[in-house]
């Protein structure tokens, strides 16, 4: 109903329009025929009495447009007195108006209400059509996130996706502070693995997604593909014997075994205690730069930056 209540002055407008333009249509239509007929009615008349005088201004005669200009140009004149110009230019000139004007003029008039009227509506239901697709196409860029939002499990390997280990990790950075417990985080990175939509670099992947699921028991851990070839465990309540876990995978993906060719993977791994310091941010830095080191001195290593629970900075919880 608010809907119908705006747009009915705008109707009306448009209405006002289309029939202000089509007046001025038919009057320039009508006046414009009926300007062509007295100039026809003009050039008769010049045959009709030219032959009856002598002097005429020709040049007066060529530009006139109406009978007066033409009076000008032809008299008077013993030959022609203005009672006989008249008495012979007016017959002529009844005969040239017709209805022809009007009829031109009513039907240009109606037409430009017609177009501009179908015009008019075509423009309102484009723009209607046009807010519609807009508010679809909302509605389903909402639903797309909000489906986004409900998947957790990485379409490859079942494991968690970025989305999921990025809420997750941020959420047991703050639970760790607030339990007053260490925070293992370890980013994998597999490696000689090229490209990964090929067969066997998808079976690769999900050998060592298979390794580091199989690692992991405890309910908060959490196993994440977050990248092409990247890896991550969040391990909560874990110490700084991390390491000691992350050989092991190492170990065990050397063992694995996908079409005859050896694995391997680097590891970087960081355990923060309790603290100011403890913030996604913060831990995702470290093992960044812990796994770069692993991976630039040759790969199917560990390194490790842990920090010692007796050397913690300040706590807080929140």
């Amino acid at each position: 109903m608010i809907e119908n209540r705006q747009t009915s002055p705008q109707s009306q407008l448009q209405t006002i329009s289309i029939c202000v333009v089509s007046v001025l249509v038919f009057i320039v239509l009508f006046f414009g025929v009926r300007s062509y007929e007295e100039r026809v009615a003009v050039q008769a008349i010049r045959l009709a009495i030219e032959h009856r005088v002598d002097e005429v201004n020709y040049e007066l005669a060529g530009e006139a447009r109406d009978i007066e200009t033409l009076w000008q140009a032809y008299g008077p004149q013993q030959e022609l007195t203005e009672e006989e110009f008249y008495s012979l230019a007016d017959p002529i000139v009844q005969s040239h108006h017709t209805f022809l004007p009007l009829l031109i003029a009513l039907m240009g008039g109606g037409l430009a209400f017609v177009m501009l009227g179908m015009w008019l509506n075509m423009s309102g239901r484009t723009r209607t059509y046009h807010k519609v697709i807009k508010s679809k196409e909302l509605e389903l860029q909402q639903s797309q996130e909000k489906l986004a939002s409900l998947v957790v499990s990485d379409d490859l390997t079942g494991l968690a996706n970025d989305r999921h280990f990025s809420q997750m990790l941020n959420t047991e950075c703050r639970r760790a502070v607030r339990e007053f417990s260490p925070l293992t985080l370890m980013l994998i990175n597999a490696d000689k693995i090229e490209g990964a939509e090929d067969s066997s670099a998808r079976q690769k992947l999900c050998q060592i997604a298979t390794i580091l699921e199989s690692a992991i028991s405890r309910p908060g851990d959490l196993a994440a593909r977050i990248g092409d070839h990247r890896f991550a465990l969040l391990l909560p309540a874990t110490n700084e014997q991390s390491p000691v876990l992350a050989e092991r995978l190492c170990q065990e993906v050397r063992e694995a075994h996908t079409e005859g060719e050896a694995l391997s993977i680097s590891i970087g791994t960081c355990t923060m205690q309790p603290s100011v310091q403890l913030t996604a941010e913060n831990i995702l830095a470290s093992v960044e730069v812990a796994l770069n080191d692993a991976v630039a001195n040759g790969g199917d290593q560990v390194r490790a930056r842990t920090e010692d629970p007796r050397d913690i900075p300040v706590t807080f919880s929140n």
